[in-house]
C-alpha cells in the first residue's frame, strides 16, 4: 500500500496492470478531496486561465460557478472546449500529485442550477450562513450574488492522473468514448 493525495491510502500502482475503476476512484477521491479547479478557455487563439470553486458528481462531472461576464464565462460561450488542473501547491516535484482534464463546458438552465448550489451548500458548509445570514458587507455582497450567479457543468472525455511520488512524470490516462471510460496509457 501506498499514500496518495495526502494521506488517502490505496492499494495501488499505477501501471499497466490497475484497472479503470481503479483509476476512476482516485479521480473521484481527488474531486471530492479538492475545492479549486483552474480552467483554461480560448477564444481566437488567445488563452484564458481562472481558478473557481468546484463540485463534482459521481459521474465525473465538474460543476462551478461564475459570471456570465467573466473571460472564461464569454470563452466558453463561444468555445466549449475547455482544460483544467486540479492539484496542491507543493515545493518538491516529487509530491505533484493531481489531475489534468480536457472537455467541454456549458451553461446549465435554471431547472438544473438548485440541485447544483444545494450540493455547494454542502461541500462548503460556511455557505448557509453567508447566503442566510451574512455578517458584514462583503458576506451580503456574497449572498446577493449567490442568487443570480450562473452554473457550468465541465464534462471531462480525457484525465490525465498524475503521482510523481510513484517515478518522476508518473501518470495514467483514461479517455471517454461512447459513455465508456478506456485507459489510454
Amino acid at each position: 500500500m501506498i499514500l496518495f493525495l495526502d494521506g488517502m491510502v490505496f492499494n495501488s500502482r499505477m501501471d499497466g496492470s490497475t484497472s479503470v475503476d481503479d483509476l476512476l476512484t482516485k479521480v473521484k477521491l481527488l474531486l471530492t478531496s479538492h475545492n479549486t479547479i483552474s480552467i483554461a478557455s480560448t477564444q481566437e487563439k488567445k488563452v484564458s486561465a481562472a481558478s473557481v470553486f468546484y463540485v463534482s458528481d459521481t459521474n465525473l462531472n465538474i460543476y462551478f460557478l461564475s459570471f456570465d461576464k467573466s473571460t472564461h464565462s464569454k470563452n466558453i460561450f463561444k468555445n466549449r472546449n475547455i482544460a483544467a488542473t486540479i492539484n496542491k501547491d507543493v515545493e518538491d516535484w516529487s509530491d505533484i500529485k493531481g489531475l489534468q482534464i480536457k472537455g467541454y463546458s456549458e451553461k446549465l438552465d435554471i431547472h438544473q442550477r438548485e440541485e447544483v448550489l444545494n450540493r455547494y451548500k454542502r461541500k462548503f458548509k460556511y455557505l448557509d450562513q453567508i447566503i442566510n445570514a451574512p455578517k458584514n458587507s462583503n458576506e451580503q455582497k456574497i449572498a446577493e450574488q449567490f442568487q443570480t450567479i450562473s452554473v457550468f457543468v465541465f464534462t471531462p472525455i480525457f484525465l490525465r492522473l498524475i503521482d510523481n511520488s510513484l517515478g518522476f512524470g508518473k501518470k495514467m490516462e483514461l479517455t471517454r468514448a461512447n459513455g465508456e471510460w478506456l485507459r489510454t496509457s
